[in-house]
């Protein structure tokens, strides 16, 4: 046996290195080269292909992203990149990106995090409807940042990154999060209130009495989301991070809740229970708040009283529900996840079989006419004999890439002069929302352009 060691150069990347691959060699040394009989240049690969953008002749570059990279630092490096070759581009010539998926992306993060500081506003507000006074409040609202860091450290673990995955996991983590800590605040006032004991004793005896009632919850909400994470396929791909980051939170938060907790409750609550209160506004809208509830509870009560006394309307209700949902589950449209507005649209055409590439390309010139005079339209670009989704190429296919303007800018947002305000009760100035009417209207209008063409 003979072991020979081969040393590889990796890919190639230059026209050097595609010159000087070897075409034949003889045994008196002599090699024939690729260079030796061909010019080897870095060119296009495909010269059947036309390009336009905004009905102008152009060169579309499309690059795809490598898996386990993050779009947003890619196309950072691909702007910068680009920036720099422009200092090198001929007098007149110009660049535009017209799908960027990172304006998508961080458009998306910027809504997740808008509404990751609503739900924690929210949540502060709710608690301290409840509980009645900033002293309760602020713990509960303490262990929420606590234990979003501590899942941000799990996540790091884990090798997950930010996204709208995990920050929409964050946003639920929220409100599960501060419930362990205001079942430790609520215990506490109660000991207090029943036995007349200083925070610091009252801490100490509700701890040994719901420490086991927390650890309990905890494990059965777990146990909802960590089967999750062992799904296979596409599903189990985009749910698995959403899986780590929910049950990393809420086993934190029960943490929080069994140490940082009952330490802060010694530390910052008083005894003021039988003392007199003082009577401020906000004093009197948690009185006359907790006193309206009160109402309403009582109320509740009567109903279930007289319900779960007659076993037939108990069991015709549960059946009702089943029907119902079984009923919706059958109703309802079914995906694999939901359309989202990315700020571009895909036009693909698809000429007679036998067209030449001229008449493919004198369609998409049309239907690019037809798209530039849409409100809300930025730039369109067409490619003549490739398409896009496929990736297949022939003289009967093509592409047009509608280039949407930005979700902040007037035309189809519901704007004053907006041609589709007041066709959804929905729409609201500056937010375009084309998932609904807004995006039926531009498929409308492109379809009567087409037809137009046709």
């Amino acid at each position: 046996m003979q072991g020979i060691c081969v040393d590889l150069p990796g890919w190639y990347n230059t026209p050097e290195q595609y010159a000087d691959i070897i075409i034949r060699a003889n045994s008196e040394g002599e090699i024939l080269r690729l260079k030796d009989i061909a010019k080897v240049d870095l060119d296009s690969e495909f010269y059947n292909i036309y390009s336009d953008k905004d009905s102008f002749p152009s060169a579309s570059i499309v690059l795809k992203q490598n898996y386990g990279t993050n779009a947003t630092k890619v196309i950072e490096d691909v702007k910068a990149k680009l920036e720099e070759l422009k200092k090198s581009f001929p007098e007149g010539m110009d660049y535009e990106i017209n799908y960027d998926v990172s304006r998508f992306v961080e458009a998306s993060i910027h809504k997740v995090l808008h509404t990751l500081g609503e739900a924690f506003v929210l949540v502060t507000l709710v608690v301290f409807l409840f509980l009645g006074d900033w002293r309760s409040t602020l713990i509960p609202i303490l262990a929420v940042p606590v234990s979003l860091i501590g899942s941000f450290a799990v996540m790091s673990a884990f090798g997950l990154s930010i996204n709208l995955i995990t920050l929409f996991a964050l946003v639920l983590a929220i409100g599960v999060v501060v419930d362990d800590a205001i079942v430790v605040v609520e215990a506490v006032h109660a000991k207090m209130e029943a036995e007349h004991l200083s925070p610091y004793a009252a801490s100490r005896q509700v701890l040994g009495e719901i420490g086991g009632a927390i650890v309990a919850i905890t494990l059965v909400m777990v146990s909802v989301f960590v089967p999750i994470a062992f799904m296979n396929g596409p599903v189990g791909v985009f749910y698995r991070q959403f899986s780590i980051a929910m049950a990393s939170s809420i086993i934190i938060s029960a943490v929080v809740a069994l140490s940082l907790a009952p330490v802060l409750c010694a530390m910052i609550l008083k005894n003021t229970h039988g003392q007199p209160k003082r009577r401020t506004p906000i004093a009197l809208f948690i009185d006359g708040f907790n006193y309206l509830f009160e109402k309403v509870t009582g109320r509740y009560v009567k109903l279930l009283d007289v319900v779960v006394t007659r076993r037939i309307v108990t069991v015709a209700v549960l059946a009702a529900f089943s029907f119902g949902i079984f009923t919706v589950d059958k109703t309802l449209p079914a995906g694999f996840i939901p359309g989202e507005d990315q700020g571009m649209i895909y036009a693909i055409i698809q000429t007679p079989p036998g067209s030449t590439i001229e008449v493919t390309n004198k369609v998409a010139r049309q239907l690019e006419e037809v798209a530039e005079k849409i409100d809300g339209v930025q730039s369109v670009s067409s490619l003549a004999g490739y398409e896009v989704l496929t990736e297949g190429r022939g003289s009967n296919a093509g592409t047009c890439i509608i280039n949407l303007k930005d979700w902040t800018a007037q035309g189809l947002g519901g704007g004053r002069d907006s041609p589709i305000r007041g066709k959804n009760p929905r729409f609201r100035c500056g937010d375009r929302i084309l998932p609904t009417a807004g995006r039926a209207w531009l498929r409308r209008r492109l379809r009567s352009g087409v037809q137009a063409i046709g």
